[in-house]
Parts: C-alpha cells; structure tokens; sequence
C-alpha cells in the first residue's frame, strides 16, 4: 500500500498517479527532489469500494461530485492502511512537517494536463493529521472542477485511481514555477521562472504578482527581470498548516542572478531527462538548497517540425496566402503534390510526390517552407527580401535580421547550384521567348494563359462511369503532373512583377503603397470580381437585403424565393466565382456556391450604405 518514491518510475502511472511517478523518475535521473513515499491506487481503490462508488458512477445523474466526496469522507480508512501511513511517518524525525499531495492516474499526461484538479495539503504534522489529509486527498478526486475537467477531456470516472504522494516539507524562502520553453512565445531553451517569497503555492495558485525571469538555458544569458510587488506570503505555521499574508509591495527581485542561472540549468536536466519542454515547480530552502518538487509536460507549446541538423528557418506558407487556421490534411495533401511538380519543373523532383519537395514540411496543421539554405547563401541573402516584399512584406525585416544573428552565417557562396536551377527552369519552360512576348505582345501573352486554363480544365472532365478510385489517382496524376503547364505562366508573371518594380523605382514610390496600383491594372480577376459583386448590388431589389438578416437570405436562396431580379443574378455570379471561398487554399473549406452566406452578406453590407454613398 505504500512505496518509497525511490522505487517508483515513470511506467507505474496505474500504482502511483503521474505525480507520483514524475518525482520518482526525477529521483532516479539523480535530480534534487525532497525524499517520500506515496500511499499507492491499490489503497484508493479498497476505500472506494468499500464506499461503494462503482455503483454511484453508473447510476450517474446530477450530484455526482459530492455524493463521492461525501462517501469516501465517511468511509473509515482500512487498519492495514492506516498503519502502513503511520509506519511511515514514523521514520522521519519527531514532529517532522509534510506535504501531502494528490496524485491521479488521470494527471500529468502528455497530451492534457490535470494540475491543480486535486488537493494539497502543505505542513502536516502527526500521523493522524497525515491520514486526514490522504483521506482528504482521495476525496479531492471528486471535485465538481476535476469531474467537469475528466468529461470535458473525455476521461472516464470509472477508469480514474488517486495515489498520495507524501514528502518532507521543504519549508522555503523562495518558492515557484519555471517552464523550461517560454510558454507564450513558443521558444525552446528558454526559460520563463516565476518566483515569489515564502511557499510556492502563492505563485502555483496564481494568487501573487511574482518576479518573473527569462534565461537561456544553454548560455545562461538572463534576457529579461521583471519585479512583480510579491503583496502576498504563504509561509508555515508552528505546529502544522500554513498562513496567508498580505506584505506590503516588495522592491527588488528575490532571486539572483546566479540562482536564476542555476534554475534554468536545472531546467535544462529536467527537459534533456525527459526529451521535452517541461513545466516544472520548485523552492529554495533555508539553507540555499535548490529543490524540484514538481514536473509534467507543457502541453500547449506549438508544435516543431521534424528535427533537422542545425538551427532551421521556417516561413509560413499558410500566413502568405492568407490563411491563419490550420489546412485539412486534403488541403495540404493538395500543396504536397503541387510542390512535388514544382521542384521537377526545376530538375528536382521528389523520391514521394505525395510527401512533396523536403523544403516543405508540415507543424501544428499548417505548411512551412524551409528558407534556411538560400538565407545562408550569398544569392539567397539577395533573392529572399525582393521576393517577400512582393509576396509577404512583413517578413522582410525578419529575414534582414536572421541575415545579420551571428548563428546563420553564409555557408553557400557559389551561385552555381542557383544559375543551373534557373537553366534548367528556363530551358523547360523557354523562358526567352516568352519573356519577350510578355514585353512586346501581351495581348498574345494573355491569350496564351486564357488557353491553358481551358485546356486544363478539359483535362480535368472525366466520364460520368469513372469510380472515385478513378478520380482519386486523376486528381493526383493532374496535380502532381500539371504543374509544369501551370508554371508556364510564369515567364510572364515575373516580367509582369519585374515592370512592377520598375515603375515603383522610376516613381519613386514604395512596393507596399504599388499594390493599390497592382489591384487597378486591368485583368486582375480579385479586382473583376470585386467590381461585378458591386455592379451585382446595384442591378438586383435592394429591399429584402436591407431588411432580411443573413441568414434568412440564405435559407430564401437556396429555397429560390429571393426576388426574381436577385436571385437570376446572384445564380449567374456565383456560377462565374462560386468555386472562390474566404480560405481558397484549403481544400475542404466550403466554397461560395456551397455557403453563399458571405457573398449575400456583403451584397447586403453595399445596399445597406448610406444611399449617397458613391
């Protein structure tokens, strides 16, 4: 019924609970954790049986939590149990002060973190007020908080066991949190510590406006000190239990910065043990010794892609086109295949069209483009801010900086791979003549993109008797395949953005204030669009779109009761631009003739202005 926490590892998660089994684990890695035992589930389990729970979590029904509570509080605790506790407690010095501290099954898990669902009880004196508190403990298990949280994460009442973790109380002079990744910015090796006077439960609880300090961890570099006013004291009472203060503000940090240092590298043990970024707590005791008494996974850090060698740099394909959500994996599935006809057209293609080019990789549902190679090549150093300021100026100035951080120097200074890549595209595509069309007959240039879009879309009927396994390998054939003829256009889409930033130079104005100048050129199709939605707004009844909500112009679309006028008209546009949506790169979000609600919402935003508006 009660184990040593030396004996216990991270695999005995059913024994101990996760906290249990993360301090054991600490203490087998030979890491500082204050010595214990735990009172294991084979315990909980015999109380709650006896309390008959089984029963009272199939009846189910309202008042779960505090029907359980009140069970296993009333519950007597089992002779054998109650001396193995005391047996225990008995070994430390007399009148020796501990921490008795819940420790679930259901808790410290990879993949959802259940901290603070259970009690603890701080500075507990006398075996029986040990015993008190484990039964308070197991009680804690049923909470109405922890019983919301367990169905809210799909976790099963019947399936969910509680250990007690017992330890020497550590009575401390510094106390708090420390996440070895900072938890707000996403970043690796850099911890983010929380500190305050006294016990850490003020900071653990979040009840103090702690100091807090960021360092890295592999360097040691304190990169930001903040004073929090540290109003609040929890400290140890004589005797047993623990107070609340309320201190006036507090000048001054209560770390230094030689402690900050030797907690960030004590994160950085915990972190490398573990083989990810961990949230962790700990105290300083009277005599200056560093304790852990605490580790579970961060479970909300943005996710990496697959490591590389070395630093990498990533860009956000999804933010370039405008899409801050995730893709489905049918979306980015789609882009793979795309790329992988992408990297052919420049003599590079794939070992698996479908994974796509290795230069795109996929983290947290989104795709990344690895931009390390050209940031560390002398072209690339050239290339890449031309190209963003077009495509994402934002990220100009980020690419500036990474040209310049001391980690990223240029590796690549021959620009041959560069020349052959471009010669191999151009010879491919006849990059010449097509240029020389774009800047003497663009009218021919033009026509030649009208043409491919007809000729792909013919290529993409299929007769009506084909299977869906005979549309799937199409599709993929197409979208793997077609993109030589796609980037075709290409030759004349750069000569286009090449006059573009001619003219913003011989006038002197800024590539960002050109794009108002880009949506007025003449075949831009988002500016066609845009201006035949608002030719749509004049032509249809603009009484039922200044009356009617959205959603109701909807339901009368698509049950073809709008007004004659609107809806012959609305039909007619959406069967030019329906297959547009807000998302257009990913595949799976519901285009404008699927979900018409946005187009008829803004018709309705037009028709709604003032009447003298132009």
């Amino acid at each position: 019924m009660v184990l040593d926490l030396s004996q216990v590892h991270g695999g005995m998660l059913a024994e101990a609970g996760g906290k249990a089994a993360n301090l054991g684990e600490l203490i087998g890695a030979g890491l500082p954790v204050p010595p214990g035992w735990v009172v294991t589930t084979d315990a909980y389990r015999r109380v709650a049986a006896e309390a008959g729970l089984d029963g009272l979590i199939a009846a189910g029904g309202d008042g779960l939590a505090e029907k359980a509570r009140e069970r296993l509080l009333a519950t007597p605790v089992p002779p054998d149990i109650a001396r193995a506790v005391a047996v225990a407690y008995e070994k430390l010095p007399a009148g020796a002060a501990v921490a008795v501290r819940s420790s679930a099954t259901a808790e410290d898990l990879p993949h959802a973190s259940f901290a603070g669902q259970q009690d603890t009880y701080l500075n507990v004196t006398g075996a029986e007020a040990v015993l008190d508190a484990v039964r308070r403990c197991w009680a804690s298990l049923w909470t109405d908080r922890a019983v919301a949280y367990r169905e809210a994460n799909g976790v099963d009442h019947a399936g969910v066991s509680l250990a007690v973790v017992v330890q020497e109380m550590v009575d401390a002079r510094v106390a708090g949190v420390m996440f070895t990744a900072n938890p707000v910015t996403g970043r690796r090796h850099e911890a983010v510590i929380d500190a305050a006077p006294g016990l850490g439960e003020a900071v653990v609880s979040g009840a103090v406006n702690p100091d807090r300090f960021v360092a890295d961890a592999r360097t040691g570099e304190i990169r930001e000190r903040r004073a929090g006013d540290k109003r609040l004291l929890v400290r140890a009472l004589p005797g047993g239990g623990t107070e609340r203060l309320d201190t006036p503000p507090r000048d001054g940090f209560c770390l230094t910065d030689e402690q900050v240092r030797e907690l960030a590298a004590l994160g950085a043990r915990v972190e490398e043990h573990y083989g990810a970024p961990q949230d962790t707590e700990w105290a300083i005791g009277a005599d200056g010794g560093l304790w852990l008494t605490q580790a579970r996974p961060i479970t909300t850090l943005y996710p990496l892609p697959e490591p590389r060698d070395g630093l990498r740099v990533f860009f956000s394909f999804n933010v370039a086109q405008g899409v801050m959500g995730p893709l489905t994996p049918l979306g980015q599935a789609t882009i793979k295949l795309l790329a992988s006809g992408a990297a052919g057209a420049f003599g590079r293609p794939p070992a698996d069209p479908r994974e796509g080019p290795p230069v795109l990789v996929s983290a947290g549902e989104r795709l990344w483009i690895d931009i390390t190679t050209p940031l560390r090549s002398r072209a690339g150093r050239v290339i890449l801010p031309r190209v963003m300021q077009v495509g994402e100026a934002r990220t100009v100035a980020l690419v500036r900086e990474l040209a310049a951080d001391p980690r990223l120097p240029v590796t690549h200074t021959s620009r041959r791979p560069l020349l052959r890549a471009a010669a191999h595209f151009g010879r491919r595509l006849r990059v010449p003549a097509k240029v020389l069309r774009a800047l003497t007959r663009p009218e021919r240039a033009l026509a030649y993109t009208r043409k491919l879009g007809e000729d792909l879309d013919g290529h993409l009927r299929l007769p009506e008797t084909a299977t869906p396994a005979d549309r799937l390998r199409h599709a993929q054939r197409m979208l793997g395949g077609a993109f030589p003829a796609i980037v075709s256009i290409m030759p004349t889409a750069l000569t286009g953005y090449g006059l573009y930033a001619l003219a913003a130079r011989l006038s002197g104005t800024p590539l960002g204030e050109m794009q108002e100048v880009l949506r007025s050129v003449p075949n831009n199709p988002t500016t066609e669009m845009d201006l035949e939605l608002w030719r749509l707004a004049t032509r249809i009844e603009p009484e039922v779109f200044r009356r009617e909500p959205v959603a109701e112009l909807v339901r009368r679309y698509r049950a073809g009761t709008l007004p004659p006028v609107a809806q012959r008209e609305i039909t007619a546009f959406l069967g030019l631009y329906g297959h547009r949506g807000v998302a257009e790169i990913d595949i799976g979000v519901p285009r404008w003739s699927e979900e018409p609600g946005h187009i008829l919402g803004a018709l309705a935003n037009y028709l709604r202005m003032d009447a003298d508006a132009d």
